[in-house]
């Protein structure tokens, strides 16, 4: 019996041992954040999606984020995972209105506008087709009325009845541009009288031509 608590005594001490040199090399801890559940480029990142995680000071980079104070008015700068611990790199500002934008929001169709592709932050152009009468005939015809108009919400998805049957109801997504008056009175025009507005999503570092003939005789043309 004196030798088995000797035994233990020696055990005990070889894991206090261990455990005090393993924390002489980790060093001192420090409270960071960590995200609970992935987040999309430019959403915002609620507290409920964050976690506060204690990683080893040595092997933590000054980015590190450890208040969620840094994340007031930040969006996310791209796709985050799960288990992704939070860096001031990985969020931007939140777009805000500028002096003479007006905030302007529409429906467009979740099936042909590319709405599920599109995220606040982002710069679309908006294009729209147009009926119009020539010598006693119709034709449609389309234009690009906006250039590079920032997203700077986006809603959910809604269902939308366009006629008297069960089954006529469209996918709409409400989103919300940052425009000049002149281009919301544009918009407003177009998502009144337009057979369709559609948007096109515009590659990275893209600017575009500054100006397409339109396929048709119609004033909004861009």
């Amino acid at each position: 019996m004196v030798l088995a608590g000797i035994g233990a005594v020696a055990v005990f001490m070889s894991i206090v041992g261990y455990v005090g040199s393993v924390r002489a090399e980790i060093g001192d801890m420090i409270s960071v954040l960590r995200l609970r559940q992935p987040v999309t480029a430019y959403e915002p990142i609620n507290v409920q999606a964050l976690e506060r995680v204690q990683v080893p000071r040595r092997w933590a980079p000054t980015t590190m984020i450890s208040n969620p104070v840094e994340l007031q008015g930040k969006v996310a700068a791209a796709d985050l995972q799960a288990g992704t611990h939070l860096q001031r790199g990985m969020v931007v500002a939140a777009p805000t209105l500028q002096p003479g934008e007006r905030e302007i929001a529409i429906m467009i169709d979740a099936e042909t506008g590319v709405a599920g592709k599109v995220r606040p932050g982002m710069h679309v152009d908006i294009y729209a087709t147009f009926s119009e009468q020539q010598q006693q005939r119709q034709r449609t015809c389309a234009a690009r009325v906006i250039k590079q108009a920032l997203v700077i919400q986006v809603g959910r998805l809604q269902e939308q009845r366009e006629g008297q049957n069960a089954g006529d109801v469209n996918r709409v997504v409400p989103i919300t541009f940052a425009l000049t008056a002149k281009d919301s009175l544009k918009l407003t025009y177009a998502e009144s009288y337009a057979g369709k507005v559609r948007l096109a999503l515009i590659g990275q570092g893209d600017t575009g031509p500054n100006k397409l003939a339109p396929v048709c005789d119609t004033p909004l043309g861009q």
